[in-house]
């Protein structure tokens, strides 16, 4: 039987949700015994947590974030012409 990936603080993960874009999530908390997750609102071009936690999300909620290259891109520039 394979073991399900989990996720650790600080993963970036998206919750798919119908109708409306996937939003980013930082996973915050892991609560004991490893099976939920508190992830809070995260925008990924500032590298900054928004809103408020969210809590009891488990493994099967939660897809990984892949952030593809023309975000990567951007979000390079971005970091690099910061005042």
């Amino acid at each position: 039987m394979a073991k399900s990936v989990g996720f650790n603080i600080g993963d970036l993960v998206v919750l798919p949700k119908e109708k409306e874009k996937d939003m980013v999530f930082q996973v915050v908390a892991v609560q004991i015994g490893g099976d939920k997750y508190v992830i809070q609102e995260f925008d990924v071009s500032r590298q900054k947590l928004l809103g408020n936690t969210q809590m009891n999300f488990s493994v099967s909620d939660l897809r990984p974030f892949k952030e593809d290259a023309s975000q990567a891109a951007a979000r390079i520039v971005r970091e690099a012409t910061k005042d």
